[in-house]
């Protein structure tokens, strides 16, 4: 055998060991994350809970309508659409059990790795295996699920129905990408921003099947919930929270709360600076779509594309809380296969993504450790392991923001250096 080969074959067995390593330190964290976000207790989903109940008793969803203030940024109530209610009923009907808190937190864990599983599947590679680990050893120290698994929010069921609607983008079946992203906006309204890249990429198929899903479940919650019930979210409180002002707070990572920090503007002013940005960056990306659509890249460009405006959404909330970045991890993973299949300059791919899953390691605690004494406000073991200087966590949770720029700016960038010719891009070929 040649010096070489000995030496290659030597690094491969070195790089193996150095994966199976992180690989079971991965999944050690998942599993202790993931024990500990039921074991201290699941916040949020029992506010839901109660509320399903406390209309099957009286009728009533949104009782607190008659205080908009009650549905301020982070209150304790039941804000979202009729939608997500109905699924709530039949787990309600005869009381509240502790066994369907444990049911979800498995069902969460279950859609969440699946999920995963879909991404990989839809991303076409050369590089299977280097893929795979990558977004296994990503998406088992995502903390952004372990904040949602805590809560048992549903951006998780959100991310799975995200994932459909990009794999059936990239296979070009619009029907049922209309059909997922329709059941995202009526369950949390604002995963209706992707529209701008429907409509500039001309999907005129999904954006019907969008708006036919949306028009079937609407009238689904019309016949449980009645119209009143819906009339007072969609002309009360949904206005209310769309008008809402971006807060100074550790769960937020919006713009507008870095405005406030950094330069001492008032809330309004620092949302209205933070939709300027925003706005600014959404005509970039849709002209980005445009050229690429006037180059003749189609599929082929679709999952840098989706991407951007799934991070750019994360990024144009106004409160965008911390289980948000969940989100991200289908443009992290896209980014990721883009890298792998890019013979020069990956490193300009690799190093943004790098720095943001670096701060995307950082779980934000519950509440200020000097203020209360639960379990959740403790410093959190970095990767289930060691606990960190607080201060030092606390300012790594503060950029976390970062892990939200390092995608929506490395995809902008990409999309803006794209070949002219479909044969010398670099991006992903669709299945």
């Amino acid at each position: 055998m040649s010096r070489e080969g000995s030496v290659s074959g030597a690094q491969g067995i070195a790089l193996g060991v150095l994966g199976a390593i992180l690989l079971g330190l991965s999944l050690y964290h998942f599993a202790a994350s993931s024990h500990a976000a039921v074991a201290r207790g699941v916040v949020d989903f029992p506010i839901f809970l109660q509320h399903a109940e406390q209309f099957l008793e009286t009728g009533q969803l949104y009782y607190h309508a008659d205080y908009l203030a009650a549905y301020g940024p982070g209150s304790p109530v039941y804000k979202f659409p009729p939608l997500y209610a109905l699924f709530l009923l039949p787990l309600v009907r005869d009381g509240i059990h502790d066994s369907v808190y444990l049911y979800h937190w498995g069902l969460q864990i279950l859609l969440y790795l699946g999920t995963v599983v879909l991404c990989v599947r839809s991303l076409r590679t050369r590089r299977v295996g280097p893929l795979a680990l990558a977004a296994a050893l990503l998406a088992l120290n995502f903390e952004p699920f372990f904040e949602t698994l805590w809560r048992l929010q549903i951006e998780t069921p959100l991310l799975l129905l995200l994932a459909i609607c990009f794999w059936a983008l990239r296979r070009d079946r619009q029907g049922l990408a209309g059909v997922s992203l329709g059941i995202c906006v009526m369950l949390k309204v604002y995963p209706g921003f992707l529209l701008f890249y429907f409509l500039a990429r001309r999907r005129w198929r999904a954006i019907l099947s969008c708006a036919l899903t949306m028009l079937a479940l609407q009238c689904a919650t019309l016949l449980v919930f009645g119209a009143h019930e819906n009339w007072v979210y969609f002309s009360r409180i949904l206005p209310a929270m769309m008008g809402e002002a971006a807060t100074i707070s550790t769960e937020n990572l919006g713009l507008g709360r870095y405005v406030q920090e950094l330069f001492g503007a008032g809330p309004m002013v620092a949302k209205r600076t933070g939709q300027l940005i925003v706005l600014g960056l959404l005509g970039a990306s849709l002209w980005l779509v445009h050229r690429a659509r006037g180059r003749g890249r189609g599929l082929e460009a679709t999952g840098l594309e989706f991407s951007l405006f799934v991070a750019l959404m994360v990024f144009s909330l106004p409160n965008s809380w911390v289980n948000y970045q969940l989100l991200l991890l289908i443009p992290y993973l896209v980014l990721i296969a883009h890298a792998l299949e890019t013979e020069a300059g990956a490193w300009k791919v690799w190093t943004p993504l790098a720095v943001g899953a670096f701060l995307l390691l950082f779980y934000q605690p519950c509440a200020d450790p000097a203020v209360v004494d639960w379990p959740c406000a403790q410093t959190p073991r970095f990767l289930g392991l060691v606990q960190l200087p607080r201060a030092f966590h606390d300012r790594m949770v503060e950029l976390r923001v970062v892990g939200t720029l390092a995608p929506l700016l490395t995809a902008l960038v990409l999309l803006l250096r794209a070949p002219k010719s479909r044969k010398q891009a670099p991006d992903l070929a669709p299945e």
